[in-house]
């Protein structure tokens, strides 16, 4: 007798089409008019709490024993800024120990080595133990039947790693840890002693509402306004190669921004990017679009600040972050939209485009 599957193939389908209604936003919503406090998720920015469950993780024995709980001369968190660019993607199967630019963060403690990159999240830890000068590391999940030797020296607050020999991850592990200085982090955090950058988790930033010049309104819209109505009449792409720009508009970024595609990315400190127009254009906006690891930005008109916030967290589409500044309500003259990277982690901030409506 042949079994019949048609019913549960439907249940299948019909649950998988609610997940994506209630994933899918499907267009703009709950424009957010700027001049009354922004909503919740939109006043701070949210302290990551990666570090703090990483801290209760431990290894698992997968090729040696646990190590002595004993203290060691290694003990200690420690920081490195990579001043390379950042990763400002996700991929499903990046490459471990990948080196990007960014605030990573190590700590030895008691035989646990634990390791953090911020702009992604990425996390590891494995087993160490110490013999005069010569650092071992095992028990690592993402190399389990592997061993790394390294050579350390701390000194002033300073430790430097010197690959011996490390296959893990074809030996990206060696290059990541090897390839700057790593700060010590004051031992304790309460104290008044400035922590070095990268030491702490993100500080919330407070934001409140700006002060808009008389007749102006700014609108924060949750979507890729390329995809849905209303959209801009005309879009200027933020990659600024390879198009032709509307009659009466400028195009300008700093020269440490990045080409990324059609879009720009924001990397270093104050790292900018402006469209400058005397058309008689009645609104003009600028799309943040990326992944979830896309940061803080502020939005200027006229040189007066307009909008400041997480831009991962406007609004989100699956795996689409970002969202729609817009300001209407300014008068005929020259007119100035600049975007600027804020320095409140080490995140980048993706521009996609410009957009003007007549």
């Amino acid at each position: 007798m042949k079994t019949k599957y048609y019913f549960p193939i439907l249940v299948a389908i019909t649950v998988f089409s609610v997940f994506l209604s209630s994933c899918t936003t499907g267009g703009v919503e709950e424009d957010l008019p700027i001049g009354t406090p922004p909503p919740a998720d939109q006043v701070t920015g949210v302290a990551t709490n990666v570090w703090s469950a990483l801290a209760k993780v431990t290894p698992v024995p997968y090729s040696s024993p646990l190590p002595s709980s004993d203290k060691t001369p290694l003990d200690g968190t420690y920081t490195y800024i990579d001043p390379n660019p950042p990763q400002w993607w996700v991929c499903l199967r990046c490459a471990d120990y990948r080196p990007g630019g960014g605030i990573w963060r190590m700590q030895f403690d008691r035989g646990i080595m634990r390791i953090y990159y911020e702009v992604t999240g990425w996390r590891s830890l494995a087993s160490y133990t110490v013999s005069g000068n010569l650092l071992s590391l095992f028990n690592d999940p993402y190399c389990k039947d592997m061993t790394g030797e390294y050579k350390w020296k701390l000194a002033d607050g300073k430790l430097g790693l010197e690959v011996v020999d490390d296959p893990c991850s074809f030996q990206l592990r060696g290059k990541n840890l090897s390839g700057g200085t790593w700060v010590a982090c004051p031992a304790d955090e309460a104290t008044d002693t400035e922590q070095p950058r990268g030491c702490m988790d993100t500080v919330p930033e407070t934001v409140t509402a700006p002060v808009l010049k008389d007749g102006l309104s700014v609108i924060v819209r949750k979507a890729d306004l390329r995809l849905v109505d209303p959209s801009p009449g005309i879009l200027v792409n933020a990659s600024g190669a390879d198009q032709s720009l509307p009659e009466g508009v400028t195009y300008t970024y700093s020269d440490d921004s990045i080409l990324y595609g059609t879009s720009r990315v924001l990397w270093t400190d104050k790292a900018w990017t402006e469209v400058v127009t005397e058309s008689p254009f009645s609104s003009i906006g600028v799309q943040f679009r990326g992944d979830y690891v896309i940061g803080w930005a502020r939005v200027l008109f006229d040189g007066e600040e307009i909008w400041r916030g997480d831009t991962s967290r406007i609004w989100s589409d699956l795996r689409t972050h970002g969202g729609y500044i817009e300001v209407s309500g300014f008068k005929p003259g020259m007119h100035t939209l600049r975007v600027e990277r804020l320095n409140v982690d080490s995140r980048p901030v993706v521009v996609a485009f410009f957009g003007f409506n007549r």
